[in-house]
């Protein structure tokens, strides 16, 4: 019996931390999530110790990370968020895509590196969909 595909815009279910100290960036990060998962539940923080915070509280399905906070900063913060969950997928979403910054975040556990410039680009969509934790 072949499985009923789902529409990606039904009840997901999801839940979604978003890791980001500037307000605009963060709004339109979680505009872009429920656009895709309307009744995902999006948990927004502004540094590593708030998120530490909610981690307590519950589990993701993918955290989408920005590089630079109020107490850490570059390829480093992926490290410091692989300390809550080895397995959640992380999307970093930072304002400085470099190479050495790519790279190194990858090697230190992110899943996906997007340049901030790109949000309301299609292509963000399509990486949310990919790294979802199903």
């Amino acid at each position: 019996m072949k499985k009923k595909q789902t529409d990606p815009k039904e009840k997901s279910g999801h839940t979604i931390l978003i890791v980001d100290d500037d307000t605009l960036d963060l709004l339109l990060v979680e505009l872009k999530v429920r656009q895709l998962w309307p009744d995902c539940t999006v948990i927004p923080v502004r540094s590593m110790r708030e998120a530490f915070s909610e981690y307590k509280k519950r589990n993701f399905d993918m955290v989408l990370l920005d590089l630079n906070l109020p107490d850490t900063e570059g390829p480093k913060t992926v490290e410091e968020m692989r300390k809550f969950n080895r397995t959640v997928p992380i999307v970093v979403v930072t304002g400085f895509v470099t190479e050495d910054t790519v790279s190194k975040s990858l090697k230190n556990g992110a899943n996906n590196v997007y340049p901030k410039a790109e949000i309301r680009n299609e292509d963000f969509r399509n990486v949310l969909e990919q790294n979802i934790r199903r």
